[in-house]
C-alpha cells in the first residue's frame, strides 16, 4: 500500500511533485472556502474543477469542549475506553500525534476531539481534493491519507499494547481494541455501500493514478463508492490478456499488484523440537497451517513457496486465478485489520512516480508493506487442484479492506456471494461468517475455473494477495521484487516433473 515503487501509465503526463509550500497554500485556500477555487485545468480541455466537500475537520469542537459520539462505532469505542480504563492510553497517543505537525491531525488535541474525528471518518464521503494553483492542477492523495491518518493513531506505543499482537498466536482471541478496529472497518464499509458515498465521485477523474478511463464506466456511472472501488476493465481480455493462456505451467499474477517477495515453506520438524511447516520473516516463524486456518490441504505446501504482492488504493481490485484448476476449498477467514504507518519526510525534489501531480506535504504518513501480518488478517482462501499441483490463493484484507467478496464461476454469471440483510439479521459476526462460508462452499467447491478467471474482489482500501505453491510444482518466479505488474501477466513458470 506504500506510495513508493509505482509505475505511471504512459498516457499520463508527468509533472513535478507539489512542494510543502504548495500544500500549505492550497490547504489554506481550501479552508477559506466551502469548495476549491475554480479555473482552467492544466490539460488541453479546460473545465471547472469538481464540486468538493467542506474541509474534513471544519466543525471540530474547540479544545476543552465536550463532545458526545453520534455514530455506533464511536459510541462503542467510548464504551470500551471507559470500561477498560483506556483513557490515559488514548490521550497519550493523541498528544503524541498532535505534536508531530502532521497536516489535519495536529488539530486534534483531546479525546473529545478524537471522538468527533472518528464520527467524521466513519461517514466520510470519499473524494480527491483538487486545486488549480497558479495555473497548475494539484491533487491530494485523499483516500490514502484518510486511511493512514486513522491507523497512525493505533501505531502509537500506548495503543499498540492494547491490540492483539501481529505475531503467531495460534487461536488467540482479539483484544477489545482489535475487535473494535474490525467492527469500525465493517461499519465504514457499510456506509460506502450507500448512494450517499458517491457524492464526490466526479473528483476521482482528476487523480490520474485511478486511470478511470480504462474502466467499464466513468466514476459517475456507479451507484456506491464500493461499486466504483471494485470497478472492472472495459475489455479485460484486450487490456489484460492472460499470459500463455493455454500453458498451465505459466503462472499469472492474480491481482494488479507490486511483487514484494517469495519465501520457502519449511518442512515439518519432529521431536525433540517439533515445528510445523512455516516461513521465516525477520526471524519470526509463521505457520502455513495458521495462514490457511487449519485447511485439510495445508500439509501439501511443506517445502513449497509463499509469494506476496500488494495493491494500492487506486489499483484494480479484482482477483483472478493464477492457473486453471478445480476448486478444492474456498472460504472467508475472519481476523484482524491492521496497517503499519510511519511518519516520513519528503525530499522536495522527488518526482515520486505516478503521484507526480499529487500534493504531498513535507511530513507525511506512509503505509509500509511488511510480510507476516497476512497470517492474522481478514482474508479469503481459494485452493485449486491444477496441473502443477495444489495452489492456494489468498486475497488479504489490509486496514479498511475487511471485505473480501467471492463470486460464482463464469458459468454461474460471476454473481457476488454475500449475505442478504435478512440473513444477517439476528446473527452475530461469527454466525454471519459461518453462514457466508456455507454459501461460498456451495457455489465454488468442485467447480472448474479457467486460468485468469475472476473469483473475488475487494471493497475499499489497500490490500494484498498471497499465493502458496507445492514443492513439486518447482516454481521459478520470473517477477522482480518492487515492480508493479498487470493482473494476468506472467508471474512464474512451473518446472513440474523437471529435476
Amino acid at each position: 500500500m506504500s506510495s513508493k515503487h509505482r509505475i505511471v501509465p504512459s498516457s499520463v503526463r508527468r509533472r513535478r511533485v507539489a512542494s510543502a509550500q504548495d500544500l500549505d497554500r492550497a490547504l489554506k485556500r481550501s479552508h477559506e472556502t466551502a469548495g476549491p477555487a475554480t479555473g482552467e485545468l492544466a490539460s488541453a480541455a479546460a473545465k471547472q474543477l469538481p464540486p468538493q466537500a467542506p474541509p474534513f475537520l471544519r466543525d471540530l469542537p474547540k479544545e476543552g469542549v465536550a463532545y458526545e459520539p453520534q455514530q455506533p462505532a464511536t459510541k462503542e469505542l467510548k464504551s470500551i475506553i471507559e470500561a477498560n480504563y483506556y483513557r490515559g492510553a488514548f490521550e497519550d497517543a493523541i498528544k503524541t500525534v498532535s505534536a508531530q505537525s502532521v497536516p489535519e491531525l495536529d488539530q486534534i488535541k483531546t479525546l473529545d476531539q478524537f471522538y468527533f474525528y472518528v464520527d467524521a471518518l466513519v461517514t466520510w464521503i470519499p473524494e480527491i481534493r483538487v486545486w488549480d494553483w497558479d495555473g497548475e492542477e494539484l491533487h491530494e492523495r485523499t483516500v490514502y491519507l484518510r486511511i493512514t491518518q486513522f491507523y497512525y493513531y493505533f501505531n502509537q506505543p500506548s495503543l499498540e499494547v492494547l491490540q492483539s499482537p501481529i505475531a503467531p498466536l495460534d487461536g488467540a482471541k482479539l483484544s477489545p481494541v482489535s475487535r473494535w478496529l474490525r467492527d469500525f472497518a465493517v461499519e465504514w464499509g457499510a456506509f460506502l455501500d450507500t448512494p450517499e458515498s458517491m457524492k464526490y465521485i466526479e473528483s476521482f477523474k482528476y487523480a490520474p493514478e485511478y486511470a478511470w478511463q480504462d474502466y467499464e464506466k466513468a466514476p459517475e456511472g456507479y451507484t456506491t463508492f464500493n461499486e466504483f472501488f471494485a470497478r472492472e476493465f472495459r475489455d479485460i481480455d484486450g487490456q489484460r490478456p492472460v499470459a500463455s493462456a493455454k500453458d498451465n505451467r505459466v503462472i499469472v499474477f492474480p491481482a494488479e499488484s507490486t511483487f514484494v517477495g517469495q519465501w520457502t515453506v519449511s518442512t515439518k520438524v519432529g521431536k525433540p523440537l517439533p515445528a510445523p511447516p512455516s516461513i521465516v520473516v525477520k526471524h519470526i516463524e509463521w505457520s502455513i497451517r495458521e495462514l490457511l486456518q487449519d485447511s485439510e490441504y495445508a500439509s501439501f505446501f511443506e517445502g513449497g513457496i509463499f509469494c506476496h504482492s500488494f495493491l494500492n488504493t487506486y489499483d484494480y481490485h479484482r482477483q483472478h486465478t493464477p492457473v486453471a484448476g478445480t476448486v478444492l476449498e474456498a472460504k472467508f477467514i475472519p481476523g484482524q485489520v491492521y496497517l503499519e504507518v510511519a511518519l516520513e519526510t519528503q525530499d522536495g525534489n522527488d518526482v515520486n512516480g505516478d503521484l507526480a501531480r499529487a500534493v504531498i506535504p513535507q511530513r507525511y504518513l506512509d503505509a509500509g508493506d511488511p510480510t507476516g501480518y497476512q497470517f492474522v488478517q481478514c482474508r479469503g482462501l481459494l485452493v485449486l487442484e491444477s496441473e502443477i499441483g495444489k495452489v492456494a490463493v489468498l486475497p488479504m484484507g489490509m486496514a479498511q479492506v475487511s471485505s473480501v467478496v467471492f463470486v460464482t464461476p463464469a458459468a454461474g454469471g460471476q454473481r457476488p456471494i454475500t449475505l442478504t440483510p435478512e440473513e444477517k439479521k439476528g446473527r452475530d459476526y461469527q454466525q454471519q461468517v459461518d453462514l457466508l462460508n456455507q454459501k461460498i462452499r456451495t457455489e465454488l467447491v468442485g467447480k472448474p475455473l479457467s486460468k485468469g478467471e475472476m473469483f473475488s474482489y475487494f471493497q475499499f482500501g489497500g490490500s494484498d494477495c498471497v499465493m502458496v505453491f507445492e514443492r513439486k510444482a518447482n516454481v521459478d518466479v520470473t517477477a522482480k521484487v518492487g515492480v508493479h505488474y498487470p493482473v494476468r501477466s506472467q508471474f512464474a513458470v512451473s518446472n513440474i516433473n523437471k529435476k
